[in-house]
């Protein structure tokens, strides 16, 4: 066996033991993991992405990735390790998948160093401890620039087609923001391929008819199916689910058009910091990529000025148009989003390690051509001012220390290669620490390395509907997300006469605990609790045909989902026979934010007032 395949796999395997010897101190995300279990029961909650077994409403996003994580769970069974066992495998499959696509550009050993880059940065691994679907999002994103690597240098038609597929696999994944990888794919071809302009504006039209053909195939087919064979499309306030691909999960995270859309941007805008151009480098998303982002942007700024007089199809400049772009669209968009978390910029990191590993094959060929341009050394210097900033506000001033050091040594003894090694002790240390770091409660919401920053009371209270000035004291646990009520709990069982639904929740949040725990429950509203499901004419028929007995409203969550949820609940209200408070209510008290408290209502007809 070859050196560099040796490397490559103990790089894969690294990175594999990185994102999974700790799974055992991980709680994998509350809402996709009911999702799982759900649609590990049946295939047609499999197909359609049946948030709850009975097919209610479906979860919020296109299922590609949680399909991968129900056929773990299928195969291995309910467990938290197979839950987790798909992204540990597709974190280490971008490794080696990523080596040879800067292999195929500038060679072996910058190949090498950008699979170190991308294994060792903070959020690569973070995010495949959890059950997100950004970590296949990478992947596929990757491949796709791999297969365009080798189209531009060969010319070869079916690469392109291949690049275009690997986008469609990628909207199964995280749906829009696969597209986000598209200019870089498209600005790469068009500049350096072989061929004329027509001929390759021709291709490249033709592979972005591809890419969108193989991106809605799961649309097309959900959208085809009558409402009434299916699970409603959450994250929608029409059952449709291009509003949900396109609105909810695309514009509406920067334009808001309904209530879902503000929903779900009042609940992200506390978790990236302000929208800006330095939001990459704030206290909540810093940390988490940025530590070698100045040397990447030097790099490729450097690089392009170097080239500026190649031919059209020199396959350097190739790369850095297309990582280059990679980096800077995704930059930009996440600075310019309303809302964030701090995980999305994993999409970032292939590029930031094929940008870094440039950096180290230019410093190679200063050293090798003895040239005395200071520009590579001030870049490597600056490079290093800021991994010392990132180290002291993460509490690791001697790494900082370190690295600093290092990057001094080897600039002091002209060996420039060895100060970017110094570079990636930093965050290398940092990501070895997260890989160990415990999940626990809602915290695999937004999984970070390090100390999440806690979100502010008023922005506590606006996540969940309720006003700004609600109070909301320190120790709120886990707000029913995790864990159930068991006074509500113990009641709605004890009284329950076969309904369809052991009892009916304001949203998908409150029904996540239940439904983990195996029980049919009925998420009105969906993830926001602004889905109109069911509405009022089908909770009567739910009611009045024996379906639906017990209905809980009110609570952290009773506050979501706007005029929906509130015609929903002023119904229940109405309409229902209230079940006394000392039923279902422990010594403690009422469960829910003060001044809000989760309350159960009787809707049998023989009962209803």
């Amino acid at each position: 066996m070859k050196t560099r395949s040796v490397v490559v796999l103990a790089l894969t395997a690294g990175t594999f033991l990185l994102a999974f010897w700790a799974f055992g101190r991980v709680d994998p995300h509350y809402y996709y993991t009911v999702g799982v279990r759900s649609m590990s029961t049946s295939w047609h909650a499999f197909l359609y992405g049946a948030f709850d077994p009975a097919g209610s409403i479906s979860v919020d996003k296109v299922p590609g990735a949680l399909w991968l994580q129900a056929l773990s769970v299928r195969v291995f069974g309910f467990h938290t390790w197979a839950v987790l066992l798909p992204q540990a495998l597709a974190v280490a499959a971008t490794v080696p998948v990523l080596c040879s696509a800067v292999r195929l550009w500038i060679g072996t050993k910058a190949g090498l160093v950008a699979g170190a880059v991308f294994a060792l940065t903070p959020i690569t691994v973070v995010l495949a401890r959890v059950n997100i679907p950004d970590t296949f999002l990478v992947l596929c994103m990757v491949c796709a620039a791999l297969a365009m690597t080798k189209a531009i240098k060969s010319g070869r038609w079916p690469q392109l087609l291949i690049a275009a597929v690997w986008v469609g696999i990628g909207f199964q994944m995280k749906m829009t923001q696969v597209f986000l990888v598209l200019p870089a794919l498209g600005t790469a071809y068009l500049v350096a391929a072989p061929g004329g302009l027509a001929h390759r504006i021709g291709r490249s039209l033709a592979a972005g008819v591809l890419a969108l053909a193989v991106s809605s195939v799961w649309l097309v087919a959900v959208a085809l199916t009558p409402a009434a064979d299916r699970p409603y499309v959450d994250g929608s306030t029409h059952n449709s689910v291009w509003e949900m691909a396109l609105l909810y999960n695309g514009f509406g995270r920067f334009v808001h058009g309904n209530d879902t859309t503000a929903e779900v941007s009042s609940f992200l805008a506390d978790f990236g910091g302000a929208p800006g151009v330095f939001r990459l480098f704030n206290a909540e998303v810093g940390a988490q990529v940025s530590w070698l982002l100045p040397l990447a942007l030097l790099a490729l700024v450097l690089g392009l000025v170097a080239r500026r007089s190649h031919p059209r199809t020199d396959s350097v400049r190739a790369g850095l148009l297309l990582w280059g772009t990679w980096l800077l669209t995704h930059a930009a968009v996440f600075s310019a989003a309303s809302g964030i978390h701090p995980y999305y910029t994993a999409a970032l990191t292939p590029a930031l390690a094929a940008l870094t590993a440039f950096a180290i094959r230019g410093l190679m060929d200063l050293r090798e051509r003895a040239q005395r341009s200071i520009s590579p050394r001030m870049a490597l210097l600056g490079a290093g001012v800021w991994v010392v900033v990132l180290s002291v506000r993460e509490g690791m001033a001697w790494v900082g220390v370190v690295s600093a050091g290092g990057v001094l040594v080897a600039l002091a003894i002209r060996r420039p290669v060895l100060g970017v090694v110094a570079l990636v002790v930093a965050p290398g240390v940092f990501t070895v620490i997260a890989s160990g770091k415990s999940f626990d409660g809602l915290s695999a919401l937004n999984p970070v390395a390090g100390e999440a920053n806690p979100l502010p009371a008023a922005g506590m209270a606006a996540m969940h509907g309720l006003p700004a000035d609600t109070p909301f004291p320190p120790g709120m646990g886990d707000m029913n997300m995790i864990t159930p009520n068991a006074g509500v709990l113990r009641y709605v069982t004890q009284h329950h006469a076969g309904e369809r639904y052991l009892f009916a929740v304001p949203t998908a949040n409150t029904a996540a605990p239940y439904l983990r725990a195996g029980y049919s429950v009925l998420p009105m509203g969906g993830f926001t609790g602004a889905a109109a499901v069911p509405s009022i004419v089908e909770l009567q028929e739910l009611v009045r045909s024996g379906q639906v007995r017990h209905v809980l409203i009110g609570g952290f969550h009773g506050g979501m989902g706007g005029s929906v949820s509130i015609e929903r609940q002023e119904w229940v209200a109405k309409t229902c026979a209230p079940v006394p408070a000392g039923e279902y209510q422990g010594a403690s008290g009422p469960s829910g934010p003060p001044g809000h408290p989760e309350l159960l209502f009787d809707c049998k007809p023989g009962g209803s007032r």
